[in-house]
């Protein structure tokens, strides 16, 4: 039996199609190879996708891979279609995708491209109508700072999460607290430690360790401590 003809468009990434089929025979060599596209993206970021649509596999793997060498982006297609056909993962190939994202230029490119390609997330100012996200970053800064934090920019969300209750977005230097904060029924120390983490994150850099980036490295969590409802603040917000 003939293989399928794979479709080879302007645009497509030719030399990713090989590298994706020799994954799907691996993973499911019982079935038949479909149809594959392949191309590189520039998403804002170090993303990736893989979906079936019409009984063709469709692939888009971050254009920040355009020069990867062979053996990473087996890596990645092995990740994308494990993950499409519900298979396991050894964690060499998690290792070797890590070891290689995590590399120092890799990590550039891909600040840039979301600085570039990537839209700030849309939010509502520092003015709530229960609570002011302005004085309350500027006391913290005076109270645990000593008024010498980079002051970024300060949003409340669009929505009212109880999930993501704050984030720092270092790219477009931005902290976003939650919508759900702004209510009275809210304790002032509850928002207090979401700021004042928040904050650390400006404070603190990420660091990468065993392969991994350490987002909430020793020196974080010990400056955590040091909020004076360290807590209590834990145990209201456990019970949200």
């Amino acid at each position: 039996m003939s293989s399928p003809v794979q479709l080879r468009l302007p645009g497509l990434a030719a030399d990713l199609v090989p590298v994706f089929a020799a994954v799907h025979l691996q993973l499911k060599p019982r079935t038949p190879l479909p149809e594959i596209r392949a191309e590189f993206f520039p998403f804002a970021g170090l993303n990736h996708t893989a979906r079936f649509r019409e009984g063709r596999l469709l692939v888009r793997v971050s254009d920040i891979f355009t020069d990867a060498p062979e053996t990473i982006l087996r890596s990645v297609a092995v990740i994308l279609l494990a993950k499409l056909y519900r298979k396991k993962v050894d964690h060499t190939i998690h290792r070797s995708y890590r070891s290689f994202i995590l590399q120092s230029d890799i990590q550039e490119r891909a600040r840039a491209a979301r600085f570039e390609r990537g839209k700030a997330q849309p939010g509502l100012g520092m003015h709530g109508r229960y609570a002011d996200l302005e004085a309350c970053f500027d006391r913290l800064n005076r109270e645990y700072f000593d008024g010498t934090l980079n002051t970024p920019r300060i949003s409340w969300t669009a929505k009212r999460s109880r999930r993501i209750l704050g984030r720092y977005d270092s790219t477009h230097h931005t902290i976003f607290i939650s919508r759900f904060f702004d209510s009275p029924d809210v304790p002032a120390l509850a928002l207090d430690y979401v700021m004042f983490h928040e904050m650390l994150h400006v404070k603190h850099q990420s660091r990468i360790e065993d392969c991994r980036i350490m987002v909430h490295t020793r020196e974080f969590k010990a400056d955590e401590r040091r909020f004076a409802h360290y807590r209590t603040a834990r145990a209201w917000l456990k019970g949200i």
